[in-house]
């Protein structure tokens, strides 16, 4: 059971914080943004987006106009920000500085970079077979990470689009991908229940972290680099209880293990980390104190 409810109208999905940690968003079911003050627990504002929008991070949004046609939005302005046409958005992600939004096209097997405030591509980049899972780029916006549903991951360098690293012999899809905020490492997990911390200079593989024991449907890591939370997902029934376990980064052991009510559907830690926030299938975010 969490320390903390926000309470919701309908079921939150993806889950961010303002950069000061003092409100929380989240798009829900529903199609609208909720932000909440973390202090008070209390609903602060509402926004109705189009289906299929995406909640980059705590002050923007991309709606998906039409298959080749993307709008991004500043949510506390509520004013669109670029308009990037002939791109294809089934995932998407937008570096920490609001400089590049990359949008992965599932079809056309493919990722996009393009520059926000021009709309200018920058780089079409080859992606793998069955969609992107997960799509992140690194704290400086230096790399870019796509784990797809072949169980391949690439790594391509923002500036270039030259392809860093292509891993493929895992044994299952990663369904979460994470840099460490330092820059320092890339943690993945997903199908085979395991948490994969790799080098994010060189692309070693450091450790391997079994012991969550659910397929892994999210992850976040804390403010300090030191933490790393797990979200499970049972693959028999999206309903069932799950575990959200708290992992030590250096050492790997585990340092709790909490329930989540269904499936992890998104985590986030709050930027002082005192915070962390889980979305699991029910009309509330649960925070827990860290």
């Amino acid at each position: 059971m969490a320390d903390r409810t926000l309470a919701a109208a309908a079921i939150p999905g993806t889950l961010a914080f303002a950069h000061d940690g003092l409100t929380l968003s989240a798009l829900c079911r529903d199609n609208i943004i909720r932000t909440w003050t973390v202090e008070t627990g209390k609903l602060a504002s509402e926004k109705l987006v189009p289906p299929r929008s995406a909640l980059l991070s705590a002050g923007r949004w991309a709606e998906r106009v039409d298959k080749a046609n993307v709008r991004v939005w500043d949510l506390t302005a509520d004013r669109q920000i670029q308009i990037l046409n002939g791109v294809a958005m089934n995932r998407a992600a937008l570096s920490s500085d609001g400089k590049w939004l990359a949008a992965a096209d599932t079809a056309g097997r493919r990722v996009e970079i393009r520059e926000v405030a021009t709309g200018k591509q920058r780089h079409v980049l080859a992606d793998g077979i069955g969609g992107t899972a997960a799509l992140r780029f690194s704290p400086d916006g230096g790399l870019l990470v796509s784990t797809n549903y072949d169980n391949d991951v690439r790594v391509w360098r923002t500036s270039s689009g030259e392809l860093v690293k292509k891993m493929e012999d895992l044994t299952g899809a990663m369904f979460a991908a994470e840099f460490t905020p330092d820059g320092q490492r890339l943690v993945m997990a997903g199908l085979d229940e395991t948490v994969y911390i790799w080098d994010a200079k060189t692309f070693a593989l450091l450790k391997k972290l079994g012991g969550h024991g659910e397929t892994i449907s999210a992850l976040a890591i804390s403010p300090d680099s030191k933490t790393i939370v797990t979200g499970g997902f049972d693959v028999l029934a999206e309903k069932n209880p799950v575990k959200v376990v708290f992992w030590d980064l250096a050492s790997g052991k585990i340092l709790k293990t909490v329930r989540a009510p269904h499936r992890v559907a998104s985590l986030a830690f709050s930027p002082d980390g005192k915070w962390v926030a889980m979305a699991a299938g029910e009309n509330e975010i649960g925070l827990w104190a860290r």
